[in-house]
């Protein structure tokens, strides 16, 4: 549904629940499939905290406007 509010903005109302709209989803995809990339790294008694805040990494910015297009906001 389409709706302009006091200033003219136009506004998208989304389905409460929409993957196909919803970049996050595929943030979540990217750090989890870093995760079973180092598993390894756990099993050897690697820090856990470290290898979590490792693949905070792998979601930059160039990624996460990748993903913003993809869902079809103007980025």
């Amino acid at each position: 549904m389409l709706h302009y509010d006091l200033l003219g903005c136009l506004l998208f109302y989304l389905p409460p629940y929409s993957p196909d709209l919803n970049p996050i989803v595929e943030s979540f995809s990217a750090y989890k499939a870093h995760l079973r990339q180092h598993a390894h790294q756990l099993r050897n008694n690697e820090d856990p905290i470290t290898v979590l805040l490792k693949a905070c990494g792998c979601v930059t910015a160039e990624a996460s406007r990748a993903w913003f297009q993809h869902a079809g906001y103007i980025v």
